[in-house]
């Protein structure tokens, strides 16, 4: 990596990595016993004004992370950094890092830690027509159900055509917004208080439609995580990969 390419890390230049891809590389880059090394764990929310508080090495992180771009620095779940020698790792967690701590030696522990935890998850997927709801604990599926209800498709025709379709299409929206949160209801309640995380996946427009009109997920906003899975049709096939997807990490790279 030349000077240039690290004076802003961009989006497009991190990979996404599963767990076990994610734990090889950090074996792979821990420094020998005498390599210069250190470690920085941010929690969500957790401004670069902590890294001040640090004093000079605080600083010195300082200047490196604010070269991100900003999306990656607000990931909503966290930034652990790792440096070895002139090569630094940053790795936004697939959950939220409890506490923000910065360390002079290379220690991923509590990055993997998090790796191995058996959360309790719950998956709402949605997309037009198309819905799941499951709950895994850990990568293991407990309990899921998959549903799909007809919607017309966009119209494109003008005048009193136009606005009868708009009328039957929001009404066959309405009643698969109900039935998907009558579902999440069912499936959700045996593990009500139970529940680590919550993620949201498929169209963010029909995410953001259903929930407006199901009171029953405002219990879970606290714990309801803002990546969104990229799940093209949610159905059960697609159910035995979410899990692994759960635990994938956003890795990007750049030199000290």
């Amino acid at each position: 990596m030349t000077q240039s390419d690290a004076q802003t890390i961009k989006p497009e230049s991190g990979r996404t990595l599963d767990k076990t891809n994610l734990e090889r590389l950090l074996a792979a880059r821990a420094p020998g016993p005498d390599g210069s090394a250190s470690t920085l764990y941010l929690k969500p929310g957790e401004g670069l004004e902590f890294l001040e508080s640090l004093g000079s090495p605080g600083r010195d992180w300082r200047e490196r992370l604010i070269r991100l771009n900003g999306s990656i620095r607000d990931s909503g779940t966290g930034l652990a950094a790792l440096r070895s020698g002139d090569r630094c790792l940053v790795v936004a967690p697939p959950f939220p890092l409890p506490e923000s701590r910065l360390v002079s030696s290379w220690d991923p522990s509590a990055l993997l830690l998090q790796l191995m935890a058996e959360y309790t998850l719950g998956v709402v997927l949605l997309r037009l027509g198309r819905s799941s709801v499951a709950i895994y604990r850990g990568e293991r599926l407990l309990s899921s159900k998959t549903d799909a209800r007809y919607v017309k498709g966009k119209h494109h025709a003008g005048g009193t055509s136009q606005l009868r379709f708009q009328r039957i299409r929001e009404g066959q929206m309405r009643k698969m917004y109900d039935k998907t949160c009558a579902t999440v209801h069912r499936q959700f309640a045996p593990y009500a208080g139970k529940f680590d995380y919550i993620f949201l996946g498929g169209e963010r427009f029909t995410l953001n439609g259903f929930l407006k009109v199901c009171p029953y997920m405002e219990q879970f906003r606290s714990i309801t995580l803002g990546r969104r899975l990229n799940i093209r049709d949610p159905k059960r096939d697609t159910l035995d990969e979410v899990g692994g997807m759960l635990h994938e990490s956003r890795v990007y790279q750049f030199q000290w």
